[in-house]
């Protein structure tokens, strides 16, 4: 059986240790201080002498494995275990905020939570609710905010099962061991856990509540702590910056000026469209009146242009100019099938008179066989 050190002192960053059993799928050692996967928390990773560590997980009759990178040490070997400590202190954070915010949505908002998740520089947490509010959730990220400007002491005990219940913790023991690991926040929250954690809440530095998602009926919020979260507030802050500046505008003023931008950017929109259509009819007519082959038109409009210039009663190909190989149709629909059973390239449909689509291979060659199936 491994000694698990992390559960000891979570703060250890390297140790000797010995290997006692050699697997297909990772090496066992007699002690570590590699935590692994669990709970939501993924397993630490670092470096056993010259071996990489890439993960360490939990066999399938429990034992710990530290999954090696190539080829693995014999039995017997002795090294220095050495954590990734950036890694590992990133995920202690991020548990440890976890179990913060998951606390306050218990105490404040009645709110459980069903599961969590640990990713790179995020949480989330799955609730048991299908509705918060954000102004809830912003004021969860404030007293989370006041839990660790208070520096709350985080520890944990191995209680007999029967003393874990007797704490009549917010959520319930999962494991059916006779002893079990409780987690506490001093004067904030108490849940069986059997992850790693910082030693004091102020270490977590700042959690910012960053949005919400509907998973399986439930709301999963989403949060970042720690250094992320610190990130996370100055890359929008510098965003702010900028776009302050783009916009020539006071931050205060930044959305109430981008949403006449966009009501400015609609209408031009509209006006251009116009414009193309109009455009689209005089190219129509002047192909028309110069005796031009209504099998199709070469344009400079987008082929959108001409579905309400084109009269009912004809049939034709409208391309536009530059070498794309888009294109309109407008005709009986047992034309454009002709046409596709031609040019076996042709990938498209519509429905009534109008078909969109594109097609691959010489230009030149499309347009005389358009023109040769709609002359027929």
């Amino acid at each position: 059986m491994t000694e698990k050190l992390y559960y000891k002192d979570g703060y250890l960053k390297s140790i000797d240790a010995t290997v006692t059993g050699v697997l297909d799928d990772g090496i066992i050692l007699d002690r570590t201080i590699f935590y692994p996967e669990g709970g939501g928390q993924p397993g630490d990773r670092g470096s056993f002498g010259p071996y990489e560590i890439a993960d360490t997980v939990k066999g399938d009759n429990g034992e710990i494995l530290h999954k090696i990178n190539g080829e693995k040490p014999s039995s017997g070997d002795t090294y220095t275990l050495t954590l990734d400590w950036s890694h590992r202190y990133e995920y202690m954070t991020e548990h440890s905020a976890q179990h913060l915010v998951s606390s306050l949505l218990y105490s404040e908002l009645g709110i459980g939570t069903l599961a969590v998740h640990q990713g790179d520089g995020f949480f989330t947490i799955e609730t048991d609710v299908a509705e918060i509010s954000e102004e809830k959730l912003l004021e969860i990220e404030d007293k989370a905010s006041l839990a660790i400007r208070e520096g709350h002491d985080i520890f944990q005990k191995c209680l007999p099962r029967s003393d874990a219940e007797e704490l009549h913790m917010r959520r319930t023991i999962k494991v059916d061991d006779d002893d079990v690991l409780v987690v506490f926040i001093d004067g904030l929250d108490k849940v069986a856990c059997g992850g790693v954690h910082l030693k004091n809440t102020s270490e977590i530095k700042e959690i910012a509540y960053k949005g919400f998602e509907i998973i399986r009926g439930h709301v999963r919020t989403i949060w970042l702590s720690g250094d992320a979260a610190i990130r996370y507030r100055r890359e929008n802050s510098c965003m702010l910056a900028k776009l302050s500046s783009m916009l020539s505008s006071e931050r205060e003023n930044i959305i109430s000026n981008t949403e006449m931008l966009i009501k400015e950017k609609i209408t031009l929109q509209h006006e251009v469209k116009s414009l193309q259509a109009k455009i689209a009819a005089l190219e129509y007519s002047v192909a028309m009146a110069g005796g031009m082959s209504p099998v199709m038109i070469a344009s400079s409009s987008p082929s959108s242009s001409f579905e309400s210039v084109i009269p009912e009663s004809e049939k034709c190909i409208v391309m536009v100019a530059d070498e794309s190989s888009r294109f309109l149709f407008h005709g009986d629909k047992n034309y454009f099938d002709i046409l596709k059973a031609s040019i076996p390239s042709i990938k498209g449909g519509g429905r009534g008179m109008m078909y969109r689509g594109s097609f691959s291979g010489d230009r030149k060659e499309f347009l005389d066989e358009c023109e040769k199936v709609l002359n027929g």
